[in-house]
């Protein structure tokens, strides 16, 4: 009996350790299976794609240093043009956009009053020279007889001061006249320049009263641009430094110089305005377009650049993507001017290195794709080119298309 016990105790502790080794064995299994899956894992997340145009590498260029402006337009030539008599308006030329010249008409004012009052002054003239003519004729006469002792001083004095009231009051009269047929002229009302109406604000039959606004011509001919510069730029611009601005609308950026600088900073916004002058001979420029642009401050040749949207800024500190022996590196760099370089297209923005381990010729990583692993193995893939004559082959054609972004 006791042997029987023994003999399934035996069997029992036997069972138990088979039962333990194989569950020993399929935990080994699988921490095995997913340590070399995290491996793959690993391996495959630890390689970063990117085409050609989305590296570049550092250079040595002649970096144009530049001040970059934004404002709107005004005309450097313009007038409100106001009525100077009150009435009806009877006729209105013009209208918003017209071009016109000096001293056109623009609109009639009702003038029978004031031809009325010119008919009046003129009677009142006639009648004052008439007056004058007669104490003339008399001082004239008492002249002769005083000298011959007909009459006395006195009365040839009287004869004298009745004549110098006479002149005096047909003087008032000429004035009273030149007054009314300046009411009169001032009816019609002409353009004071050669220009384009941009707001007319009278219409036929509307009655006036004395320096109501009528109209506002511009002269298109020559415009400026107003800009505010920081406070803390001021000192880098001068009067005469050219500036080259672009136009919504307006195909081809257009070139300008500063012609002034206001003396006074504005109270809000700690910045002062500065007036670049444009031609404008075409009249494609209108008065309110916005505008953008850089100053040119001068120069800096042979300077160690980078594009300006290759740099990452976190705070103060200023960082690049490289590629150090076919890995993804973080470098930190100091830099310097910004602006234009010598070679690169028209309003591409460089930045210069002042400072940090980035050597000419380096590769970077052009745009800042956001936020990528540094120690990635960099593989550089090409484009993908679809057969001719596909949708796709239209899109990977169209401006801008990148097919294969950096992931």
């Amino acid at each position: 009996m006791q042997a029987i016990v023994k003999r399934r105790a035996l069997i029992a502790a036997v069972v138990v350790v088979l039962v333990l080794g194989i569950a020993i064995t399929q935990a080994i299994r699988k921490r095995s299976h997913a340590a070399s899956t995290g491996v793959a894992d690993a391996t495959a997340a630890a390689v970063v794609e990117f085409t050609p145009d989305d590296l570049t590498a550092v250079t040595h260029r002649t970096l144009s240093e530049t001040l970059p402006l934004t404002g709107s337009l005004r005309a450097v030539t313009q007038a409100t043009v106001k009525a100077k008599v009150a009435g009806s308006a009877l006729d209105v030329l013009v209208r918003e956009g017209d071009t016109v010249k000096t001293g056109q008409m623009l609109a009639k004012i009702d003038a029978r009053d004031y031809v009325a009052r010119a008919e009046q002054s003129r009677g009142q003239m006639a009648a004052m020279s008439g007056q004058m003519d007669i104490a003339k004729q008399t001082l004239d006469n008492n002249r002769v007889l005083v000298e011959k002792g007909f009459i006395s001083k006195n009365a040839f004095d009287t004869a004298q001061s009745q004549y110098a009231i006479a002149r005096a009051n047909l003087d008032a009269a000429r004035a009273v006249l030149a007054s009314s047929n300046l009411s009169l002229a001032d009816t019609i009302v002409r353009s004071p320049l050669d220009g384009q109406i941009a707001s007319r604000s009278v219409d036929p039959g509307e009655k006036v009263a004395v320096d109501t606004t009528l109209f506002s011509v511009v002269d298109l001919r020559t415009l400026e641009l107003e800009a505010p510069v920081p406070v803390g730029e001021i000192g880098r611009v001068r009067v005469g430094q050219p500036v080259r601005i672009a136009f919504d609308g307006v195909d081809t950026p257009i070139d300008g110089a500063i012609t002034r600088i206001n003396p006074a900073a504005l109270a809000g916004s700690r910045s002062i305005m500065v007036y670049v002058q444009v031609a404008n001979p075409g009249a494609t420029l209108r008065v309110g377009m916005f505008g953008t642009g850089t100053i040119a401050l001068g120069s800096r040749p042979d300077a160690l650049v980078v594009p300006s949207t290759a740099v990452r800024t976190d705070g103060t500190r200023h960082s690049v993507y490289a590629i150090s022996h076919g890995t993804l590196v973080e470098q930190a760099v100091q830099t310097g001017t910004t602006g234009e370089a010598d070679g690169a297209p028209r309003g591409e923005t460089w930045t210069e290195i002042v400072g940090g381990s980035l050597l000419a010729g380096q590769q970077i990583v052009r745009n800042n794709l956001g936020s990528l692993r540094i120690g990635s193995t960099v593989r550089i893939v090409q484009p993908a080119i679809a057969p001719a004559g596909t949708a796709t082959a239209a899109a990977a054609s169209a401006p801008g298309a990148n097919p294969n972004a950096a992931r």
